[in-house]
């Protein structure tokens, strides 16, 4: 011990710091290092929650995705369903259109050819009647004048071979 009183250190001193210096680590391990590690493990464990929960939101997002992408596969295909079915009918009454069409068409072409063929029945009637009048009437002028024989001959020889010609 001399020794160390040779070189100024002072056991008391050294035993009383050594004392100081446990009581204060005593202290701070009790009031600020047991706090201090409840504190980083409270802090782990809600970054480790923080971490498992970011987990389980993307697993949720990736489940989500599969989902949604299933539905819209689902309402893809009834759409096209629906669509066809659409298609069809549209094509079944562009057809039944096209026939009421076409048979309308049809009738109002029969009916103008009806009222064609009655015009022109009517008009070759009425140049029938005409021609038949004016032939009637230079009949009548021709047999008023005087003729001989073989003029009267000559005319009704014309007028025989004429008439077939003019009925058609």
């Amino acid at each position: 011990m001399e020794l160390l009183a040779k070189l100024g250190v002072d056991l008391n001193l050294i035993i009383a710091q050594v004392v100081n210096f446990a009581i204060l680590l005593g202290i701070l391990s009790y009031f600020v290092y047991r706090p201090l590690l409840n504190l980083l493990d409270t802090r782990r464990a809600r970054i480790q929650k923080a971490m498992d929960d970011a987990a389980r939101i993307e697993q949720q997002t990736s489940e989500m995705e599969q989902i949604r992408h299933r539905e819209l596969k689902k309402i893809d295909s009834e759409c096209g369903v629906y669509m066809e079915r659409i298609r069809k009918q549209a094509e079944s009454v562009e057809q039944e259109i096209l026939l009421r069409a076409k048979g309308e068409a049809q009738a109002m072409i029969d009916a103008a050819r009806k009222q064609l063929n009655a015009d022109r029945e009517q008009l070759f009637q009425e140049a029938f009647q005409r021609t038949a009048s004016l032939v009637m009437h230079m009949t009548e002028k021709l047999l008023q004048r005087e003729f001989g024989a073989v003029d009267e001959k000559r005319i009704l020889a014309a007028i025989e071979r004429d008439i077939p010609t003019l009925v058609r």
